[in-house]
């Protein structure tokens, strides 16, 4: 008796529709992407208790003939490939031709269609898969899918459905991803008899960015003007650095007009990001990759929501240098705005004025400067509400794939600033030093006090900002024409010292009169010993000194030889919980040695010096965060002052 028998085609599609139809969101990204992929510029969706019983996707797309539409129900029908070679550059969201047979297998479906120019449509009614009902219908030029009771015949599937309102979330999702890849197709979501998403199709990418991510996050995102490289084109638009989310939900990633889950495209995003983000956020956006068809697999995940690209290092190159390079062309710093809660209609602040309102009142500004044109019908352009403050008129910097940050002062031939720190006061000093030989390092066991290496006062920068003093001893309080500044003061020194330290080819080094001699745990010691050439080159002559010490004998030139024991307890603990490339674990070396060399919250300093700290910030367009992403700066405007002391109408 034979053991092995064929499947029965009807048993056979409710296999396939457990790989494509996982909820109803699968139904709903697979209508819609026949949908696009039909020529549609305007597509409907309609869901009821979150699509299970009632789903409804319509297009005016290109319709199917009666010839047509029956076959589309069978399992590998399809009019999108024709040839094997075809697989090679898929340029439609659909090819399988699996979609239709799955859900048809598991619902009741009514389909609607007519060709733009027939006289009469096409109703199919299906359950099972089992064509029922095939008539003539009136309907619009297009197809519309009315999907009924998913998984009614395999109740088992049922179960693992989640609530009405979280289905439909999921659903928003596939629709908020297929507005982002087409701007160029109007989109509505009716939920339960009500609308909740919709966007306006005239193929500006702003305005499904403003439908998705909200007016809050679009005023803080900026843009990624197309960027090509290596025969790419990169484009799309990131958030702030500042305005940084506690996950990744936020980011969308999209390759030649189909959203995708990339690893190497998130990788790239982060690492445009590194060093300016804080620690524990993620940036937002939504990143587009145009490349060849034949360069990128998209047949390799059922849902086809993962691809494979031919070559990663220049995938991973062109998104990190087209975001790397949108994010230092704009201003990053964070601005404080004053919002006013406004009085009602029935106020009488409103309504009607009293004497004294009226008598110091100042009339309103007839332009504001950071507000655009509006049309006739005084609608207000979706991008008045991206960067409040735009980007700075200066030279454009480009980042290569290995480039180095850049110098805070590029002439070699130039004094360059050492910000060294004073171990009594921990205060700031500016003092630079010559590009000279450095003397020669005392032996270890030398007594004998160094001399100083020849300095020579750099003049002052000049950026029009005037230091009134600072408070709390932490934060620098500034003055420049546009309003109020305040400095961390800390995290700033921090940040110029770190930039200074990354792009010095030798890292400065004092050799120590006494060698420090740290005492650490065993897994300490190994963590230590693993990386002690990365230790090294971030300015440490470190050698084993016993089971599980080590004795230092020289540092970087900017760190104080009581900060010794500290330091290398943290380089010990980032080296146990790394798993960092080699250059990522030195940037860490930099973090912490910048951070302990930096000037002290809490600390005293005097007006001359903050001066010059606030000179060099300002002067210095990569100096906007710490190393660990904390902002250094912030500004309140003088309108906004206005503002909160009633000196302007609002």
């Amino acid at each position: 008796m034979a053991i092995i028998h064929e499947l029965s085609p009807h048993l056979a599609d409710l296999i396939a529709a457990g790989e494509v139809v996982e909820r109803p969101a699968s139904v709903a990204k697979e209508l819609i992407e026949n949908a696009i992929d039909a020529g549609a510029t305007r597509i409907t969706v309609e869901i009821e208790n979150g699509g299970i019983t009632y789903l409804r996707i319509a297009d005016n797309g290109c319709g199917m003939s009666a010839e047509d539409a029956p076959v589309a129900f069978r399992r590998h029908a399809t009019s999108k490939l024709r040839t094997e070679a075809d697989l090679a550059a898929i340029g439609t969201l659909g090819f399988r031709g699996e979609a239709l047979a799955a859900i048809s297998s598991v619902t009741r479906i009514d389909l609607f269609t007519r060709q733009t120019g027939a006289i009469a449509g096409l109703h199919l009614h299906l359950e099972a898969g089992e064509i029922q009902v095939q008539e003539e219908a009136g309907c619009p030029e297009g197809t519309t899918m009315v999907v009924r009771d998913l998984f009614y015949n395999t109740p088992a599937r049922m179960k693992f459905l989640k609530k009405d309102f979280t289905e439909a979330g999921y659903i928003l999702g596939v629709v908020q991803h297929a507005a982002l890849s087409h701007p160029e197709i109007a989109f509505t979501l009716i939920r339960d008899g009500k609308q909740v998403f919709t966007t306006d199709g005239k193929g500006k990418l702003i305005a499904p960015v403003f439908a998705v991510f909200g007016k809050e996050m679009t005023a803080s995102m900026i843009e990624v003007p197309r960027t090509e490289r290596n025969g790419m084109t990169v484009y799309g638009y990131i958030v702030k650095p500042h305005a940084g989310r506690p996950n990744r939900s936020m980011q969308h990633f999209f390759v030649n007009g189909r959203y995708v889950k990339s690893r190497l495209m998130q990788a790239a995003l982060e690492e445009a990001y590194r060093n300016a983000i804080i620690t524990g956020k993620y940036p937002s956006g939504a990143v587009f990759l145009e490349l060849p068809l034949a360069a990128v697999d998209v047949n390799v995940h059922p849902a086809k929501t993962e691809v494979k690209f031919s070559q990663e290092k220049p995938v991973f190159e062109a998104v990190y240098v087209a975001c790397k390079n949108a994010i230092m062309a704009n201003d990053n710093m964070p601005h404080i705005e004053h919002k006013e809660k406004k009085p009602s209609a029935a106020s009488p602040q409103e309504s009607a004025p009293v004497y004294e309102q009226q008598r110091f009142a100042v009339a309103k500004p007839v332009a504001q400067p950071a507000a655009s044109a509006k049309a006739d019908d005084d609608v207000p352009d979706l991008e008045d509400f991206l960067v409040a403050v735009p980007p700075r008129a200066q030279k454009p910097r480009s980042f290569g794939m290995y480039a180095a940050a850049p110098r805070i002062l590029q002439d070699e031939t130039e004094p360059r600033l050492t910000g060294r720190v004073n171990v009594e006061d921990n205060r700031l000093f500016s003092q630079f030093d010559k590009p000279e030989k450095a003397p020669a390092a005392p032996t270890a066991l030398s007594t004998a006090p160094q001399q100083a290496p020849e300095r020579q006062q750099l003049e002052p920068l000049d950026t029009g900002a005037r230091v009134i003093g600072e408070c709390f001893n932490t934060y620098l309080i500034a003055e420049d024409k546009d309003g109020l500044i305040l400095i961390d003061k800390h995290a700033a020194h921090e940040r110029i010292l770190f930039n200074k330290l990354r792009a010095e080819t030798e890292m400065p080094q004092q050799e120590l009169l006494t060698p420090v001699v740290v005492e650490l745990t065993g897994e300490e010691a190994a963590a230590i010993q693993s990386q002690i050439e990365d230790i090294r080159k971030a300015g440490f002559a470190i050698d084993p000194f016993g089971e599980n010490s080590f004795a230092v004998r020289s540092v970087p030139a900017y760190l104080d030889s009581g900060d010794v024991p500290g330091v290398i307890s943290e380089l010990a603990e980032k080296a146990m919980n790394s798993r960092a490339t080699v250059p990522d674990r030195l940037d860490d070396l930099i973090h912490t040695v910048a951070c302990k060399a930096a000037i002290k919250a809490g600390k005293t300093t005097s007006l001359t010096e903050l001066q010059d700290l606030c000179d060099r910030v300002l002067g210095d367009d990569n100096v906007r965060s710490c190393p660990h992403g904390r902002p250094t700066m912030v500004r309140l405007t003088k309108y906004e002052l206005d503002k909160l002391f009633k000196r302007v109408n609002q």
